[in-house]
């Protein structure tokens, strides 16, 4: 079934792509102690996109926080798309440190420092290397660091701090939330890992970069939301490109991802970092269902808002 979105409204009616029921009305963007929303940034994966996908960036906002899953390439464009201030992420979660999770990391550290006068650092959680990648930002944006400080916008705002992590665990806890880090395979890309997030007594689930992941799974269940990556080339396709067979080792097809999303017992299923090369959005759905997935499904497009609560409500920016 095709998506029923009202686009007349970034406040339209949210409908549940693939099932058809109608789930509410989303609310204005507000600061309510249990606000938890989740705006999808960038939802496309390395390659550019016709379509407008921007690169892998997930906003989440619980309570009066905000937090930052990847910083891929166009991300600080599509947070002030958003409505949230462009100085409000103070926290950043790296799912793994591909190019395109981290291309948009240095915009995102610099400009809203120098426009907005961001202050405090930059906290950056993330797999080992972290702490390296973010000593080369810096480096590249040398000139920016030594010559623009003022007392508008003082060097210590710059500062950054990186705290690497290993293994499953809780990682994070501040005013109620709790995001907890469990190791998942993206081969050529590990250490790679998805995010549990926790607030107000809800559940969200990133998959980040994976394939078929029984330990996500174990860990996600309950969830109200799990946000997956796909990667849906034909299987005509896979078999005369060798290149395209070697990617779909890294990356969960549409039959796995229904996996995750049926193992976890989710209440809504969505599609992130989305690949569909030669196949349709209808195609991925299909295959969905073959991983044995029947609930609510939508495959996300930038700037698609999801409010968790007693409903899950999904609401598509206009264009």
């Amino acid at each position: 079934m095709g998506k029923s979105f009202d686009r007349r409204s970034f406040l339209g009616l949210a409908v549940f792509a693939g099932a058809g029921h109608l789930v509410g009305h989303a609310s204005p963007l507000n600061s309510s102690t249990t606000t938890f929303r989740v705006t999808l940034l960038g939802t496309g994966g390395p390659e550019l996109s016709a379509q407008g996908r921007e690169g892998a960036a997930t906003l989440v906002q619980a309570g009066d926080q905000y937090l930052l899953f990847d910083a891929g390439r166009g991300v600080l464009e599509r947070l002030y798309q958003s409505g949230a201030p462009i100085n409000s992420v103070e926290t950043l979660f790296l799912t793994h440190l591909h190019s395109d999770h981290i291309a948009g990391l240095p915009d995102l550290w610099i400009t809203p420092w120098f426009l907005s006068g961001r202050k405090g650092p930059l906290e950056v959680y993330g797999p080992a290397g972290t702490e390296l990648t973010l000593e080369g930002m810096e480096s590249f944006l040398a000139s920016d660091v030594r010559k623009r400080p003022s007392k508008f916008n003082t060097a210590a705002d710059l500062a950054f701090r990186a705290h690497e992590f290993s293994g499953d665990g809780m990682i994070y806890q501040q005013g109620g939330v709790t995001v907890t880090s469990v190791p998942v395979d993206h081969k050529e890309g590990n250490p790679a890992f998805g995010f549990i997030v926790e607030f107000a007594g809800r559940k969200l689930v990133l998959s980040g970069d994976c394939t078929l992941s029984p330990a996500l799974i174990a860990a996600g269940k309950g969830a109200d939301l799990v946000i997956h990556n796909v990667y849906a080339p034909s299987p005509a396709l896979l078999a005369q490109d060798a290149n395209k067979r070697q990617v779909a080792e890294k990356l969960a097809s549409p039959e796995q991802a229904g996996q995750v999303f049926r193992g976890t017992g989710t209440r809504l299923g969505v599609y992130s970092h989305v690949i569909l090369l030669d196949s349709t959005e209808r195609d991925v759905m299909r295959r969905t269902r073959l991983g044995g997935f029947n609930g609510p499904l939508v495959i996300g497009r930038d700037l698609m808002r999801i409010d968790i609560g007693e409903t899950v409500l999904v609401t598509e920016r206009p264009h």
